[in-house]
């Protein structure tokens, strides 16, 4: 059984508009790792972006974008290890 060691709070910005979301992943990462991640690696792409603020926001809030979209920026990251 796997267990959150790490919470990710990211703000994202779409349209003007800014977007504050967590996401939870198994592994403890350190800062840069993350951002790398989240900015340019495999939790970057606006699929998984907009997937994260419906979950919080609701369905309605972002429409469904096409991967490599890059329309929703990365404005903040912050990790908290368990």
């Amino acid at each position: 059984m796997n267990k959150i060691k790490a919470i990710i709070k990211c703000i994202f910005k779409y349209r003007g508009k800014k977007y504050k979301v967590e996401d939870a992943i198994p592994n403890c990462l350190e800062k840069e790792n993350a951002i790398l991640l989240y900015k340019d690696g495999n939790y970057s792409d606006d699929v998984y972006r907009a997937g994260l603020i419906r979950i919080r926001y609701g369905d309605e809030e972002i429409p469904k974008l096409p991967g490599g979209s890059k329309e929703i920026e990365l404005v903040n990251i912050e990790i908290e290890c368990n």
